[in-house]
């Protein structure tokens, strides 16, 4: 992948996990099982990226506390409404990035398969344009695989590239 779509990618997750992630949570959000969850996300008609996360309730609830200061710090609008097994969410967000700021709107809709598998499907756009692109359609999906495997701790992420991180450790930076 050619540096300006690892870049554009990377400004495409960041607004999508602030439009995935809420500021507010409503209390019937659905929940994910713990365990090992592998997850695929798509979009600018490049190949899939794959990670997998080994997660936990407190892991759960560290990624929407993450979500919560991103949005409210770059986000003036951010409605989540849970209908059914269904997250709709909306966002009016500044981003910043090497070329100067950004705005960005976005809409996703996550439909929850009981508490072992999602699907999103977004849409951003962007003004000015990022590396040529003024809008963006986005998809992840992701899917209970099991137990997370020995050596790992809940907030591990496997990175496409296969190197690790840990979610929980990115909230203390």
């Amino acid at each position: 992948m050619s540096a300006s779509r690892s870049l554009l990618l990377a400004i495409a997750l960041l607004g999508f996990a602030s439009a995935c992630l809420a500021q507010d949570l409503p209390a019937n959000m659905p929940k994910r099982k713990p365990g090992l969850w592998e997850t695929q996300t798509s979009g600018m008609g490049g190949h899939a990226q794959t990670m997998k996360l080994c997660l936990d309730a407190d892991t759960d609830q560290a990624m929407y506390k993450m979500g919560s200061q991103m949005s409210g710090q770059m986000c003036s609008k951010f409605n989540v409404n849970v209908q059914g097994a269904t997250v709709v969410s909306d966002a009016v967000c500044k981003l910043n990035t090497p070329n100067g700021a950004v705005n960005m709107t976005s809409h996703s809709e996550t439909k929850f398969d009981g508490d072992t598998a999602y699907r999103t499907e977004g849409h951003m756009k962007y003004e000015p344009a990022v590396m040529g692109q003024s809008e963006m359609t986005m998809t992840s999906s992701g899917r209970w695989v099991g137990e997370c495997p020995a050596g790992q701790k809940p907030g591990d992420m496997v990175m496409p590239n296969g190197s690790t991180m840990n979610i929980k450790d990115m909230q203390h930076h």
